[in-house]
């Protein structure tokens, strides 16, 4: 992509001539797509899958590096892992969404906390969420979600992972 494409990309910012209803409405779609990412951290949190899997419409597509495919394909592997971890917490920062209709785009930070007697040492790890969403007659679930990894420990193998640029090749700027 360009710098001239990604300059047009439109990134969160109120658009001029909207009406009170409309902004009110934007407003609204971004609180529940807010709440939608916080519960799918409480989901992987708390391990458990079914209220993971309500966050993603059944066809959806997750990229988190070493595993990518459908949710209900993905996650049951990650949950065990987890279950065998102290326990985490994924905290949620900056939150920029995109709304078009029926279809959004999101860009969330994240940070994994471990707790537990001995945790692991070294930075934790953090990274963004880069998901498209989209409402299909109900509440908005995730449709695509790209895990860019930052920062992982020292141990972990970031092969297959995106990882995030400092410049408008971020993987962020592509739809």
């Amino acid at each position: 992509m360009s710098g001239e494409q990604a300059a047009d990309l439109d990134l969160g910012a109120p658009r001029s001539g909207q009406t009170s209803e409309e902004r009110l409405r934007a407003l609204c779609d971004k609180q529940e797509l807010l709440e939608l990412v916080t519960r799918y951290c409480r989901a992987v949190d708390r391990c458990d899958l079914d209220l993971l899997l309500s966050c993603y419409h059944p066809d959806a597509i997750d990229d988190h590096g070493t595993f990518k495919g459908r949710p209900a394909d993905v996650f049951p592997a990650i949950l065990d892992r987890f279950r065998a971890m102290p326990p985490t917490q994924h905290i949620l920062s900056n939150a920029l969404f995109e709304i078009h209709g029926d279809v959004a785009y999101g860009e969330v930070y994240m940070a994994v906390r471990t707790g537990g007697p001995d945790p692991a040492p070294g930075p934790e790890p953090f990274g963004r969420n880069l998901d498209r969403y989209e409402r299909r007659g109900g509440p908005w679930r995730i449709a695509q979600r790209r895990v860019i990894i930052e920062k992982l420990p020292g141990d972990r193998d970031h092969t297959g992972f995106l990882l995030g640029r400092k410049d408008r090749r971020d993987p962020s700027y592509k739809r």
